[in-house]
C-alpha cells in the first residue's frame, strides 16, 4: 500500500498533492501555478535538478487541472436541416460527453426546420434517393409511402423526428445569419445575426455551415426577364396562390426541379406547356424499385403497401437488412460513373431503352430527349412521368436558345417568339459554394473572393484560412452518388472528433494546410478525368459548364470518402495551441479518472 505521502486530495476543483506535511505546510497547485516542492520532492533527471527555465519560453507552470481535462466550447451552426440535425442528435444522444463540452446554437433562417424541404414545396417536388435510405440512421421511417418520397412526406417524416428527439432545443428560428468574422485575439469566429429586424453579435469558438449547397436560388441570367409582365415564378419560391390552370406556360431548365414540374403543369386544367431547355438529360430508374420486395411492379415509384409498412414496422431487422440491401446497391452501382467501363456502357444500353419506350419509340422526341453524352454526367433523375408528358398534345419542347424575353413573350435563337402568360424558371441555385453574407477569415481573407474561380475545400470538410470553420457537403462531397444521409453522418463524427481534441488538448485553432488542399485538389482532378462527371455535358456539379474543374462532387466512391474522413489527419492541418507548450493538456499528472477514488485502475489489463 502506499504511503499518505502519495495522498491525493481534490477539492472544489483544486488538486492538492499532500507530503506528509502539516495542513499549514500543503501546497495546493491552484491555475496551473507551482515552483514548490511536488510530494516534497523537487523534480529530478538522473539525479540533477530540472532547469524549469527555458530559452525557448516552452517550460511553464504546472497545469492544476487533470490531464485531457475538456474546456466548455461554444458552437455555432449554421442552417436547420438534415445536416444540423444529424449532428445535434449525435452530440445530445450518441456522443453524450458532449452536453458538457459544448454548448451548441443552431441558427435557421427560415420560419421553420427542414432546410431544403421546408423550402421548396413547387408541384411534383420529391426526393430521387429512394426513400429509406433518405431517412437519419438513428430513427427508420417505416412508413413511407413510395420507393421515391414526396417533398411533403419528407417534410412531415423530419417534422415528426424533431419532436420525438426534441432536436429543436437549440435552435432559433427567423435567426438569419448576415456575417461572420474571425477574431484572431480571442481565436473565435464573431457572428452576426439578425431576428425580428434586430442585429446582434454571437461568439463561438468553432463555426459549422450546415446550409448545404441548394439554398440559395437565382433567377436565371436572361434578358427582359424582369420587364415579362406575365406571372414569373421560380420553383424555389413557388407561388401556391396562382391558378395555373389555363395559362400558356414557359418552363425554363431541366435539370430535377424542371422535371418534376413538368408532369404536374402538364395535367394541369387547360395548360398549354412549353419546355425551354439548352439540351437533355438521361431521365431513368437506376434500380427497379420493386425487385427487392419480390414484386414485378414496372411503375418507376411504386407505392408501398400496407404489409410492406407492417413488416417494417414490427420486424425492425427486416427493415434493416432492406435498407443495407438499397445502400449496396448504391455503393456497387459506383463503377457506372467509370468513364468506359462495362458498368457504364451496359447503364447506358438500358437508359437508352428505357428512355425509348417511355417516348414510344418516337424517333424525333429521341433524338432530341436521349444525350448522346455520357450517362452519370449531370445527376441522372428518376422524372417521373417527364418522358411521357412530351407525348401529350398541350406539351411542346423548344431546345433554341433563349435570347431575351419582353412583356409577354419568350424569344429564341432561331428568330421565333411565344407568347406566355406565366414562366416557370426551374433553373436551380447558386452553386458557387460561397456565403451570400460576408464571411472573412484569418488575415481578412474573404471566403467568396477566395472561392470567386473555384472553390477549394479541404476533403469538402474545412478550408484554409478559415480556423475552426467546418462544412458539411462543401466543395467536392459526396454528393453525386453514395447515401447522402450518411454522409452528413460521417462529416459530423468527423466534426466532433475535432470538437473533443480541441477541447481536451488545450487548442486554439486548427485550420487545413494550403499545401495539403493544393495535392488533394490536384489529385482529385486527375481522378475526376476518368470519371464521367468531366463528361461533355453541362453540369452544376461544374458550376453550369460544360468543361472546367468538377467543384460539386467527390473524386471517388463514397466508401473511399467514409475511410478518408474516419480519422482527423492531424498532420493536414496547422494547429495553434493556447500556450507556448502544446503538452500544457497533461495536467498535473492524473487522469480525471484515477481521481475518483471508486474507479478500477486496472480496467487496461487483458482478461
Amino acid at each position: 500500500m502506499p504511503s499518505n505521502d502519495g495522498d491525493v486530495f481534490v477539492a472544489e476543483g483544486n488538486l492538492s498533492l499532500n507530503g506528509n506535511h502539516q495542513e499549514s505546510g500543503k501546497h495546493v497547485i491552484s491555475n496551473g501555478c507551482s515552483t514548490l516542492p511536488v510530494n516534497g520532492f523537487h523534480p529530478t533527471t538522473n539525479g540533477s535538478t530540472i532547469n524549469t527555465a527555458s530559452k525557448d519560453n516552452i517550460a511553464i507552470p504546472v497545469n492544476a487541472q487533470p490531464s485531457f481535462k475538456a474546456r466548455k466550447l461554444r458552437v455555432i451552426v449554421i442552417g436547420a436541416g438534415y445536416s444540423g440535425l444529424t449532428l445535434a442528435h449525435k452530440l445530445r444522444y450518441q456522443h453524450p460527453e458532449m452536453e458538457e463540452i459544448v454548448e451548441t446554437k443552431i441558427f435557421e433562417a427560415r420560419s421553420g426546420i427542414g432546410g431544403t424541404w421546408l423550402a421548396n414545396t413547387y408541384p411534383g417536388v420529391q426526393c430521387d434517393v429512394p426513400a429509406h435510405i433518405y431517412a437519419f440512421p438513428f430513427d427508420p421511417n417505416p412508413s413511407w409511402s413510395k420507393f421515391y418520397a414526396s417533398g411533403q412526406e419528407i417534410q412531415e417524416y423530419v417534422q415528426r423526428t424533431v419532436t420525438k428527439w426534441d432536436l429543436a432545443r437549440d435552435v432559433l428560428l427567423n435567426t438569419k445569419v448576415v456575417g461572420a468574422y474571425w477574431q484572431e485575439k480571442t481565436s473565435q469566429w464573431k457572428v452576426e445575426v439578425e431576428h425580428g429586424g434586430v442585429r446582434r453579435e454571437e461568439y463561438a469558438e468553432i463555426l459549422i455551415s450546415g446550409q448545404g449547397f441548394l439554398n440559395l436560388w437565382k433567377w436565371p441570367d436572361i434578358e427582359g426577364l424582369q420587364s415579362f409582365k406575365g406571372k414569373k415564378v421560380h420553383s424555389a419560391d413557388w407561388d401556391h396562390s396562382y391558378d395555373y390552370s389555363k395559362q400558356r406556360i414557359a418552363v425554363i431548365g431541366n435539370g430535377s426541379s424542371g422535371i418534376q414540374i413538368l408532369p404536374q403543369l402538364a395535367k394541369t386544367e387547360g395548360t398549354d406547356v412549353t419546355s425551354f431547355q439548352r439540351g437533355p438529360t438521361w431521365v431513368i430508374s437506376r434500380m427497379s424499385p420493386s425487385m427487392l420486395l419480390g414484386r414485378a411492379d414496372v411503375s418507376s415509384n411504386p407505392e408501398y403497401t400496407e404489409e410492406d409498412k407492417r413488416r417494417f414496422k414490427l420486424d425492425p431487422q427486416y427493415h434493416n437488412q432492406y435498407r443495407r440491401q438499397l445502400v449496396n446497391r448504391i455503393n456497387k452501382a459506383f463503377k457506372m460513373f467509370v468513364k468506359g467501363s462495362p458498368e457504364n456502357t451496359e447503364a447506358t444500353k438500358f437508359a437508352i431503352k428505357q428512355m425509348s419506350d417511355k417516348l414510344n419509340n418516337d424517333k424525333e422526341l429521341c433524338a432530341k430527349l436521349i444525350p448522346d453524352w455520357e450517362l452519370g454526367c449531370r445527376r441522372v433523375t428518376p422524372g417521373e412521368g417527364y418522358l411521357e408528358s412530351f407525348l401529350l398534345p398541350n406539351v411542346h419542347l423548344n431546345q433554341n436558345t433563349i435570347t431575351h424575353i419582353t412583356e409577354n413573350a419568350v424569344h429564341t435563337s432561331d428568330g421565333q417568339s411565344l407568347e406566355v402568360d406565366t414562366i416557370v424558371c426551374a433553373t436551380g441555385f447558386d452553386v458557387s459554394h460561397c456565403p451570400h453574407y460576408p464571411m472573412i477569415g484569418r488575415n481578412q481573407v474573404s471566403l467568396a473572393e477566395k472561392w470567386a474561380d473555384e472553390p477549394e475545400s479541404y476533403l469538402s470538410l474545412a478550408c484554409p484560412d478559415f480556423p475552426n470553420y467546418f462544412i458539411f457537403t462543401g466543395p467536392n462531397a459526396v454528393v453525386g452518388h453514395g447515401s447522402l444521409i450518411e454522409g452528413l453522418g460521417w462529416a459530423a463524427e468527423y466534426m466532433i472528433k475535432w470538437m473533443k481534441k480541441i477541447a481536451t488538448e488545450d487548442i486554439k485553432s486548427v485550420e487545413p494546410k494550403q499545401d495539403v488542399v493544393d495535392q488533394f485538389i490536384a489529385y482529385s482532378d486527375e481522378v475526376h478525368k476518368t470519371l464521367t462527371w468531366t463528361g461533355g455535358c453541362r453540369s452544376w456539379y461544374k458550376k453550369g459548364r460544360i468543361d472546367g474543374r468538377v467543384t460539386a462532387a467527390f473524386a471517388g466512391s463514397a466508401l473511399v470518402f467514409q475511410k478518408l474522413i474516419s480519422e482527423i489527419r492531424g498532420e493536414d492541418f496547422d494547429i495553434e495551441y493556447q500556450s507556448p507548450n502544446r503538452f500544457r493538456f497533461m495536467g498535473n499528472g492524473f487522469t480525471e479518472f484515477e481521481l475518483d477514488e471508486n474507479n478500477d485502475l486496472s480496467w487496461y489489463i487483458q482478461k
